[in-house]
């Protein structure tokens, strides 16, 4: 892959996270304030949504053959594009948010750290799996349903590797 393809990817990719995340970053900060959690929740969005576009892109250029097809097919394909994208930035975000709401919940500064055994309470670890677990569900599904929409960008800015290789 070369470098210009793969900043394209990430380009694309870091746009896919960030608008994502900002239907629920806006509803859930009530006062529309900009507080650290805010800025941390958009850049574990961020990155997730790098990874995931640069994985769906390398596994689209694995298997792009040249192929065209119908419509119908080209649909399809976006949303296995879009499947991929939610399930490893899903993934990636999950555990970026399990991290951040474990230390959030359990009052984690870095003037008074606390304990792992903390980390480890049920409250907090519970506490923080379902918002982890949340924020897979909805990426997977965010992914599925911009699947046919960001797909074909993903396709497209893929396939220009194979232009840039002739």
């Amino acid at each position: 892959m070369t470098a210009s393809v793969r900043n394209r990817l990430l380009i694309l990719g870091v746009l896919w996270g960030l608008v994502l995340a900002a239907v629920p970053a806006l509803v859930m900060t009530d006062p529309y304030k900009l507080t650290g959690f805010l800025v941390v929740a958009l850049l574990c969005a961020a990155v997730s949504g790098a990874a995931g576009t640069l994985v769906a892109g390398r596994r689209t250029m694995r298997r792009a053959s040249g192929r065209k097809g119908t419509r119908g097919a080209a649909a399809l394909r976006g949303i296995a594009v879009g499947a991929v994208q939610g399930i490893v930035a899903g993934a990636l975000a999950a555990l970026l948010f399990w991290t951040v709401m474990a230390l959030t919940i359990s009052g984690f500064t870095l003037r008074d750290p606390v304990e792992i055994t903390v980390l480890m309470s049920p409250r907090i670890f519970l506490g923080s799996f379902f918002v982890a677990l949340s924020a897979f569900a909805y990426t997977l599904v965010g992914g599925l349903l911009l699947g046919p929409l960001f797909g074909p960008l993903v396709e497209r800015t893929a396939s220009k590797e194979k232009e840039l290789v002739r």
